[in-house]
């Protein structure tokens, strides 16, 4: 294949990291360092194209983009030479998040707009496309919010279409989409977006059995492999084979937790793109690109090597 994967992104963003320490609601601040305010192409199906990139993996990557934000988001994109682009243009604006790091107390804030309205025909071109891009590649990711206008179907739509063709499936994502994609054409790799809360179908996540309650009846839906974030730095991996809790063994400082989840996501697909389909293996190598993730705040994922020395980096506790 001329292409190892396609991201989709249905809800991209304009990502705005301001760095600000000991930022307080309601004081006005100067950021006086450029280095400490970057603006990036965003959204999950993206973050892991530019991770993967980074690490030669080439990838398609199509979504949704509209106005002159979508513009930046484009121009952004195109400075990676593993990125193809095939995006649909909507009539309105991309939207733009804000990511406020505060270093000294440890805090990330986040503001995420909801996105554009996404009209009936504008999702139907990119369906074509969708449909079209799904013959060069064996991988497909779809991660992220879900905009306006889509039906709480479209996850579950758009899997079937690649699962009709063979190809393994990867979804990052939470909500009534991610729900009817879990219940009705499960994806191959599932990894729930927990940063507001861990509450999957109406229930909230509390105890180390809840979360494993949770991960199993996903692989009864289907799934092969399921990555739930424990407890913040944790992860619960599930597969056909067993449970595992996987904790790093140093301090992880939590502002530097931004793009963790992409980059658990990426490792897991490099491995499988460039190894074998051992899906515990898989998680080894996710959680190791996680690990070194964090040793960056910015949203950055390590060298191959650093991803392979970060094997070391955590323990692994079988559960079941």
């Amino acid at each position: 294949m001329e292409y190892d994967f396609l991201s989709v992104t249905l809800n991209p963003s304009l990502d705005r990291e301001v760095i600000i320490e000991n930022f307080e609601v309601g004081n006005m601040y100067r950021v006086e360092n450029s280095s400490n305010s970057k603006m990036e192409p965003g959204g999950k199906g993206i973050n892991v194209s530019i991770m993967l990139s980074n690490l030669q993996i080439k990838s398609i990557a199509g979504g949704f983009l509209g106005g002159h934000i979508g513009n930046v988001i484009q121009s952004k994109l195109s400075s990676y030479d593993n990125i193809t682009m095939n995006f649909v243009y909507s009539e309105e604006e991309s939207r733009e998040n804000i990511e406020i790091i505060d270093p000294l107390n440890e805090v990330i804030t986040l503001i995420n707009s909801k996105g554009p309205l996404i009209k009936d025909e504008d999702y139907d071109h990119f369906l074509r496309r969708y449909k079209n891009s799904l013959s060069l590649v064996e991988h497909v990711v779809v991660s992220g919010s879900v905009p306006p206008g889509l039906k709480n179907s479209v996850y579950s739509d758009l899997i079937l279409e690649a699962k009709k063709r063979g190809k393994t499936t990867y979804m990052e994502s939470i909500g009534p989409c991610f729900e009817e994609a879990i219940l009705n054409n499960c994806p191959t790799v599932v990894r729930p977006d927990f940063r507001r809360k861990a509450e999957i179908f109406g229930k909230t996540l509390e105890s180390i059995d809840d979360f494993i309650d949770a991960s199993k009846k996903i692989i009864e839906n289907g799934a092969r492999l399921v990555v739930m974030s424990y407890q913040i730095f944790g992860d619960v991996i599930t597969t056909n084979e067993g449970v595992w809790l996987f904790n790093p063994e140093e301090k992880i400082e939590k502002s530097h937790l931004f793009g963790a989840g992409d980059a658990f996501m990426s490792g897991i697909l490099y491995y499988i793109i460039n190894y074998n389909f051992n899906y515990f293996d898989a998680a080894k190598f996710g959680m190791a690109s996680a690990i070194s993730k964090t040793d960056y705040i910015e949203k950055k994922i390590g060298t191959l090597e650093d991803i392979k020395r970060s094997l070391n980096r955590f323990s692994i506790e079988r559960l079941e």
